[in-house]
């Protein structure tokens, strides 16, 4: 529904969205099967909690992905991403490592600091996860990494931080087969490795529990299961401003690139390309670390940037002008809700003024940027080619998006479907990466 200021609202309650968003949560689990059966190599999900008129609804990505990774044999499953300052971090390194063995080393695992209040501070309240102090937040979200990446590369873990004391100094455990077990030839690690043992009388009101009524504290534990890959999954990185493009290239992380015109985009990519060589060419996998990567996307490696575009496709049968219309509609929903958070200003382009961060996003200045693309099949080929030409990738990974406030269920999937039947085989060879037949 709009209004007369152009703000596009839910037209239903919010009993209307509960019941709407219990079937988007069955829906996110079929795309990702789809995208599969439809050639797709990965499939991307974002977290996001509360939204009130549900526009970015996936409040447990690497959950819904679990399920897909039961359905599917070859499609990554990735994140963008989980907003690791709302997760106590040792949890979520056991959840993102079941992630990885299950689907068989297929799970690319996003973080993120997040910026909605409403998030951030309700689920982030117990660890400085507040993005109302974005100093003490980006603390949270480094100390976290750090714990994430520990729990799975670490056979016995512990960390003393700001935020985290792992184990707590009065953990008691008094545990005889532990003990034993770490006396005995069978592992590397000795029993001072994890219990600080004292052979003290058991608390007389616990007697009947020698573990909390020995004298013997807990010094470290290990989090199992770490991931199928070694040391772990390739970590992805929503990258807007030049403080995250440097942190992230200089750590390591894949980059997603998505609401910036092409010719920002560019200059974002070559930032991290620069950040990266600076850093000496990090990379989470030894045998790579120090190595090069090629611009933008190192498809080999599995390395580099993914860029993003909402897709309406002209040739989809029984999509029509009304379907189109409605399609530029669900456009301009998202773009009320998130625009208010300020990202009217990230669509300025390079020989522009910013955009006044409180302007009225339309789908036809989302179209004239080139950030969603409208057109039939060869026109859609046209202006993805443009777009790799203007960043100056080698390989390309390009992230399609169909689903936007009121499509149908099956209408993002006939859009999926068309894309993955007609575009994507044209892009392998165009494009072709090692693996792909005739490289």
């Amino acid at each position: 529904m709009e209004l007369e200021d152009g703000t596009q609202i839910t037209d239903g309650s919010i009993r209307d969205v509960h019941e709407d968003l219990k079937q988007v949560t069955k829906h996110q689990v079929e795309w990702g099967v789809l995208a599969e059966e439809y050639g797709f190599d990965r499939y991307v999900m974002p977290e996001h909690h509360f939204e009130a008129p549900g526009p970015e609804y996936s409040p447990n990505p690497m959950m819904s992905q679990m399920a897909v990774a039961a359905q599917t044999d070859d499609i990554k499953l990735a994140q963008g991403g989980n907003i690791i300052t709302w997760h106590e971090p040792v949890r979520f390194a056991e959840q993102a490592a079941m992630l990885d063995l299950i689907s068989d080393g297929r799970a690319e695992i996003g973080v993120g600091r997040g910026y909605q209040p409403r998030e951030n501070e309700v689920l982030g309240q117990f660890w400085s996860g507040s993005v109302q102090d974005q100093e003490e937040n980006r603390q949270s979200f480094m100390e976290k990494w750090e714990i994430i990446e520990k729990a799975w590369t670490e056979d016995l873990f512990s960390y003393h931080g700001n935020y985290h004391y792992y184990p707590p100094k009065h953990t008691k455990w008094h545990h005889s087969m532990e003990k034993k077990w770490l006396e005995a030839d069978v592992t590397e690690n000795e029993v001072d490795d994890m219990l600080d043992w004292k052979e003290e009388e058991k608390y007389s009101m616990v007697a009947m529990n020698s573990v909390i009524g020995g004298g013997t504290t807990l010094k470290s534990f290990p989090v199992y299961p770490q991931p199928q890959q070694k040391p772990y999954p390739q970590i992805w990185l929503p990258m807007t401003s030049p403080r995250t493009i440097e942190y992230g290239a200089k750590n390591g992380f894949n980059g997603f690139f998505t609401l910036e015109p092409p010719r920002v985009m560019k200059q974002n990519i070559d930032m991290y390309m620069e950040f990266s060589e600076e850093a000496g060419w990090p990379d989470r996998r030894p045998e790579y670390d120090g190595e090069p990567f090629k611009r933008g996307w190192d498809e080999n490696r599995q390395r580099g940037c993914m860029v993003g575009r909402f897709i309406f496709n002209t040739d989809v049968p029984g999509h029509d002008a009304e379907t189109l219309e409605r399609w530029k509609t669900g456009l301009e929903h998202g773009w009320s809700y998130f625009g208010p958070f300020g990202f009217a200003a990230v669509l300025s382009d390079v020989d522009e003024d910013p955009i006044d961060p409180d302007t009225t996003v339309t789908a036809d200045m989302l179209i004239e940027r080139d950030i969603a693309m409208i057109g039939d099949t060869e026109e859609l080929k046209e202006k993805i080619a443009d777009f790799k030409n203007t960043l100056e990738y080698e390989d390309f990974n390009f992230e399609a998006w169909f689903e936007v406030a009121g499509m149908k269920p099956e209408e993002a999937n006939a859009q999926l479907k068309h894309f993955g039947e007609n575009i994507i085989p044209w892009m392998r060879e165009e494009w072709p990466s090692p693996g792909d037949p005739g490289y």
